[in-house]
C-alpha cells in the first residue's frame, strides 16, 4: 500500500448523504458508535470542511504459493468486492445485532466512483480482506479491518494493517495513529500493531434483553431527568469533555480530549447514519434542578430493527458516583422498551472498571471484545 501521498479529495455522491449533511460526499466509517462514534465524528468534520481523505484497501487471500496481485483501488470491480461488504454486515448483524448495511453501501458508492486513492490485491481473483484509514491534519485513524471468516488466521489482517503503517509513516506531518475500529478474529493485526509500538487497550462490546419494567422512581430531589431537547447540544458537548478530561478514554481516543472533538462525536450520535437512528426521546438528559445546568447525558440510537444502543454516558465530575448514571440507564431502558426494543448495547473500555461495574449491575454482558490501538511519533530534537 505504499503509494503516492495523500492527494484525493472525496466527492460525495449519495443524494441522501447531500440532504442530511449539506455537503457533497464521502468514504464511510464503520464505528460501531463509540463504536466509535469516535471515528465517525472525525469522518464527518472531514466531509464539512472537505479536508483531504485517504482511504486505502488491501483485499488479499489465504497465505499460498501465489503471491497477491496489488492493483490500484480504482481499477478494482466494486462487484468483486460486494461479497466482502455483504459477509460483513451479516456478521454484524448476527454478532452485535448492528445492522451496518447503510454505511456499508456509503463505502460501496465511493468505490464505484472510482475515485478513491488505494490499493486492492488478489490471488487467483478472489478477494478476502480489507482496510482503510482517514488522515486528518496531524492525525491518522484505521477506519476498518476486515477479513472473511474464511481467510482468517492465515496472517492477511497483520498484512494489511503493516501495509497501512508503512505508508502512514512516511507521512512526516502525522502526529498520532489510532485504530479504534470493531475487530473481529483479527488476531495477526493486533501482534503487528503492538511490534509497530502502539499502545493497546480493550473495549467491551455489551448487551442486555429488555423485560419489561416500571418507570423508575428517582430518589434524587435535586435532579431531574428528561428527553433531549433541540438546544442541548452544546452544554451537552461541555459535558462530554469534562467528563472525559484525563482519563484513559481520552488516551486512547483524542477526540475525547477537546471540546471541539466532542462536538463533532456528538453531532454524529445526534444525526447521522453512523450510529443507526438518534432517538431523542429516549435520550436521556439529567439537570439540576436548582440552577437548570445539565449535569449528564445518555445518548439513545436504534441500530437494527429491536435493537438500541448507548453511544455515549457522560457526566459531570461533581456528580459522578452518587448514582445518577445508574437513573440514566435504568430510565433509557424502559423509553427503549416502550419503541418495542428488546435488546440494548454499548462499548466500554475495558480498563474503565467502575462503569463496566455499573453496565453488570444493571444487566449488561460483554458478548465481544475488541482492541483498540494508538500510537503518538516522538519529535525529533532538533539538530537530531
Amino acid at each position: 500500500m505504499n503509494h503516492s501521498t495523500i492527494a484525493t479529495a472525496l466527492r460525495l455522491t449519495a443524494s441522501h448523504f447531500s440532504e442530511s449533511f449539506g455537503c457533497k460526499k464521502v468514504a464511510k466509517v464503520p464505528v460501531a458508535c463509540d463504536l466509535t462514534s469516535l471515528l465517525a465524528a472525525r469522518i464527518v468534520s472531514i466531509i464539512r470542511r472537505k479536508i483531504i481523505v485517504h482511504i486505502g484497501f488491501m483485499a488479499t487471500a489465504a497465505l499460498t504459493n501465489s503471491e497477491p496481485r496489488i492493483i490500484p483501488l480504482s481499477e478494482a470491480d466494486e462487484a468483486e468486492l460486494a461479497p466482502l461488504f455483504e459477509e460483513q454486515c451479516r456478521e454484524w448483524l448476527s454478532l452485535l445485532r448492528w445492522d451496518y448495511s447503510a454505511p456499508s453501501r456509503m463505502i460501496r458508492d465511493v468505490l464505484a466512483e472510482s475515485e478513491l486513492l488505494g490499493f486492492a490485491a488478489s490471488v487467483e481473483g478472489q478477494y478476502a480482506g480489507l482496510g482503510f484509514y482517514v488522515v486528518e491534519g496531524g492525525r491518522v485513524s484505521i477506519g476498518d479491518i476486515y477479513v472473511s471468516k474464511h481467510w482468517r488466521g492465515s496472517g492477511i489482517d497483520g498484512r494489511i494493517v503493516e501495509a497501512m503503517i508503512e505508508e502512514i509513516d512516511r507521512l512526516t506531518r502525522i502526529r498520532r495513529i489510532e485504530s479504534q475500529c470493531v475487530q473481529i478474529g483479527n488476531d495477526s493485526a493486533g501482534e503487528m500493531f503492538q511490534s509497530l509500538g502502539f499502545h493497546q487497550c480493550d473495549r467491551r462490546f455489551m448487551m442486555t434483553h429488555l423485560k419489561r419494567a416500571a418507570e423508575v422512581d428517582p430518589s434524587f430531589s435535586h435532579i431531574e431527568i428528561r428527553s433531549w431537547e433541540e438546544d442541548d447540544f452544546d452544554e451537552a458537548a461541555r459535558v462530554i469533555h469534562s467528563s472525559y478530561r484525563g482519563s484513559l478514554d481520552a488516551r486512547v481516543n483524542s477526540q475525547y480530549a477537546r471540546e471541539e472533538g466532542c462536538s463533532e462525536t456528538l453531532s454524529i450520535l445526534t444525526g447521522h447514519i453512523w450510529c443507526g437512528d438518534f432517538l431523542p426521546e429516549v435520550t436521556r438528559v439529567a439537570v439540576s434542578a436548582d440552577t437548570g445546568q445539565m449535569v449528564g447525558v445518555l445518548i439513545a440510537s436504534r441500530i437494527a430493527e429491536g435493537a438500541g444502543h448507548i453511544s455515549q454516558i457522560s457526566l459531570r465530575r461533581a456528580f459522578q458516583g452518587l448514582g445518577i448514571g445508574r437513573w440514566m440507564i435504568e430510565s433509557a431502558l424502559v423509553k427503549f422498551s416502550r419503541c418495542g426494543i428488546d435488546a440494548v448495547s454499548l462499548a466500554v473500555t475495558a480498563g474503565n472498571k467502575g462503569a463496566v461495574h455499573l453496565y453488570e449491575s444493571c444487566g449488561f454482558q460483554t458478548i465481544h471484545t475488541f482492541p483498540v490501538f494508538y500510537r503518538e511519533r516522538r519529535r525529533r530534537r532538533a539538530g537530531g
